[in-house]
């Protein structure tokens, strides 16, 4: 079954967008002030602010694996799909 171009680079965009988005984001800054003031803190903290810090840590780890996935994933789909690359 051929595959109409409009479709394919509509197909292409999207996923370029959704990939750069994820790339591109950051932790939103009222997080990153609280991991960086409990992590400033952890010897005094309580336990449930140490379950908090463990937690926010596990996230921003998570966060930042899916950044570098979102990265190579573009990259390949750039090398993949060079010509619907070069027509977005």
């Amino acid at each position: 079954m051929p595959v109409d171009s409009k479709q394919l680079q509509s197909a292409f965009q999207t996923c370029e967008r959704a990939l750069r988005r994820v790339a591109d984001s950051q932790l939103d800054l009222a997080l990153k002030r609280r991991l960086l003031d409990l992590g400033e803190r952890k010897e005094w903290l309580s336990e449930a602010e140490h379950d908090e810090l463990l937690a926010l840590v596990a996230f921003s780890q998570q966060r930042s694996l899916e950044k570098l996935e979102a990265e190579a994933a573009l990259q390949d789909l750039h090398q993949a799909c060079a010509e619907l690359a070069e027509m977005s």
